[in-house]
């Protein structure tokens, strides 16, 4: 199981140097702040549940953010991000999230299949446009490549190894630069 990391506090509140009390200035910082736009995100997704019955317990942005923030720690299935979420409890309460706690794993469970996909998907690609425009404009001159690999199953080399494909693909021009066989 992977080992549980706190959330940066940082980057979720801030201090008085002059108090003695630790007071939360801005929950989830500034405007520009990935938090907070990741809080924005999370509260565009369409609510699926039924309101009407008086028996939801937690908002779907808090599960949504517990979610993306869990998965970002490397916490990959259910019981890894409850016990993410009763880890960093009280750092979500600072940010007014999971008031009642951290939701079950059923919850988890009818969060992650009652999700229209779609939608969900156009609300994050809508997410993450911003950031690569942002990106983008940090620095101009720079180009984002995207790496990725792949062994090949159904061949075997003289080692008894499967040989692995390495290929680069750049954002800006649209197109794979490279495409490397690596034999081990």
């Amino acid at each position: 199981m992977n080992q549980i990391k706190p959330l940066d506090p940082v980057l979720s509140i801030g201090t008085d140097a002059h108090s003695d009390i630790t007071k939360v200035v801005n929950k989830f910082g500034s405007r520009d702040s990935i938090l907070y736009k990741l809080k924005e995100f999370s509260s565009s997704v369409p609510d699926f549940r039924r309101s009407d019955k008086g028996n939801i317990r937690h908002r779907l942005d808090d599960i949504i953010m517990l979610m993306i923030l869990a998965r970002a720690s490397k916490c990959v299935e259910r019981t890894e991000i409850i016990e993410f979420g009763r880890h960093n409890l009280n750092k979500f309460r600072k940010l007014g999230m999971l008031k009642n706690g951290g939701p079950s794993e059923a919850t988890l469970y009818r969060v992650e299949h009652g999700i229209d996909d779609r939608t969900f998907a156009d609300k994050m690609q809508e997410f993450a446009k911003l950031f690569h425009r942002r990106l983008s404009k940090a620095d101009g001159d720079k180009e984002i490549i995207c790496v990725d690999g792949k062994a090949e199953r159904g061949t075997v080399q003289d080692n008894g190894r499967n040989p692995d494909i390495v290929s680069a693909y750049s954002y800006n021009t649209g197109g794979v630069l490279m495409i490397s066989a690596e034999v081990l």
